[in-house]
């Protein structure tokens, strides 16, 4: 196998890029794409939640939101969301915002999940009750054989 030899002179495949892209005839509309990446951040998560960027075309942004009424509230915000967007953007790519109503996929990331109680150790747990003798007594030698085990293996218990 062939070793790298180090040679100042190469780039990194990021550095080339870098150079290459802003000469590209494609670089105004990467700014552009960088919409979808910023939406929540620039509008929040509550309006992001019910209104999803669709299209962008010579700076008029397209955006599904999910009822009518709530289109026509985003209305109102119009200019703050454009402010919103091009401030996240860092560059003034959005000329012009569009509301049209239709299906919202909610990508905005479910809520975490509430913290799992943390149980006490297996030798702590209590032996049930089960109302037949032969069993608890089986339970309880299964429980006692499981201890011992686990005892073996972690000396704290």
């Amino acid at each position: 196998m062939a070793t790298r030899t180090d040679n100042s002179a190469w780039q990194s495949a990021a550095e080339v890029l870098a150079t290459l892209l802003p000469h590209l005839p494609i670089a105004g509309r990467l700014q552009e794409y960088r919409i979808w990446e910023v939406w929540e951040a620039a509008v929040g998560e509550a309006v992001a939640r019910k209104a999803r960027p669709s299209k962008i075309q010579n700076g008029k942004l397209f955006v599904t939101v999910s009822s009518t009424v709530y289109l026509q509230e985003l209305q109102f915000q119009k200019l703050r969301l454009k402010e919103a967007v091009n401030r996240q953007l860092g560059t003034p790519v959005v000329k012009d915002i569009f509301f049209f109503p239709g299906r919202v996929r909610d990508t905005v990331s479910p809520p975490a999940p509430p913290p799992r109680r943390s149980l006490p150790p297996f030798s702590e747990l209590p032996m049930p009750a089960l109302g037949r003798p032969d069993l608890e007594s089986a339970f309880a030698a299964l429980l006692a054989a499981r201890r011992r085990r686990l005892a073996k293996e972690d000396p704290r218990g």
